[in-house]
């Protein structure tokens, strides 16, 4: 483990390089109280969730990693959701957590969700915003690998100031119109703080068509689930109307004038919505 610093008022946080099989993650580590892993989206980074936690009501200690690809943990290889759930459950025995809630978004999701599903024994409570189990056919697998593929090499080719420009403009963004200046801006730069060979690695490592399914699996989760959707994202509030059906102890949570992006449109009303799962 390498220190990389402290910064923050109040509760000291604890910024560092942590090294677990053969890979590098930038994890931050910050405050006390039950623990909760936050993982960003793709193309998002550790400080994805700072308006949400600057409007949680309850303490945690709050645990987020810039996945592979990503950020300050940048290109590692093409790492598989499998061997980074792996390296997640390492650095959780790392610091000393045998027990946490994840709350993931959109790819954080998916692997909160395969987390999950792989190491059940470390998960108290799940929350999953405008996330999914993968894709459910090998038919749908192949279509998105191919797509992915496609980005991937777009990336490479054209540049990460030219994916942002496209990638901030396709439809599941369309609400993004709405946001203040300063919210905009911030997540442009955001954006724009990777690296076009992680990003492409994470699409070729860890995107959904890449995943493995975990339809099937979902009936087997005890852990309580709470799924978080936009109610102007249609897409994403059918899926998760349908993971809802097959989950044993799931609640979804539709937030009304919002999109695919719940924790950025309405980031006030999102913490309220994990304070009130969260003591359950």
């Amino acid at each position: 483990m390498v220190k990389g610093g402290t910064s923050g008022l109040g509760m000291e946080k604890k910024a560092m390089i942590m090294k677990v099989n053969d890979h590098q993650y930038w994890v931050e580590d910050k405050g006390e109280g039950p623990a909760l892993v936050m993982l960003h989206g793709f193309t998002g980074s550790a400080s994805t969730f700072d308006q949400v936690a600057a409007h949680f009501s309850n303490s945690y200690r709050i645990i987020r990693v810039d996945l592979p690809g990503h950020a300050r943990t940048g290109s590692i290889g093409r790492v598989t959701m499998e061997q980074f759930c792996r390296d997640l459950k390492d650095l959780l025995d790392q610091l000393g957590l045998s027990k946490v809630s994840l709350l993931g978004y959109s790819l954080g999701g998916r692997t909160a969700l395969s987390f999950a599903v792989l190491y059940p024994c470390y998960v108290d409570r799940l929350i999953l915003e405008s996330a999914s189990p993968g894709l459910a056919t090998t038919e749908e697998q192949l279509s998105r690998q191919a797509k992915d593929k496609g980005l991937a090499e777009k990336l490479l080719e054209e540049g990460l100031e030219a994916f942002v420009d496209y990638w901030e403009n396709i439809p599941l963004f369309h609400s993004h119109q709405r946001l203040p200046l300063p919210a905009k801006k911030h997540l442009r730069a955001e954006r724009l703080g990777h690296m076009e060979k992680g990003l492409a690695e994470s699409l070729l490592g860890m995107g959904t068509g890449h995943q493995p399914s975990w339809w099937n699996k979902l009936s087997s989760l005890k852990t309580p689930v709470l799924l978080i959707t936009g109610g102007e994202d249609k897409k994403f509030f059918t899926i998760n109307e349908k993971m809802k059906g097959r989950l044993p102890n799931a609640f979804h949570k539709v937030v009304e004038h919002s999109g695919h992006t719940v924790h950025l449109e309405k980031p006030s009303f999102f913490a309220k919505i994990v304070d009130s799962f969260m003591i359950e």
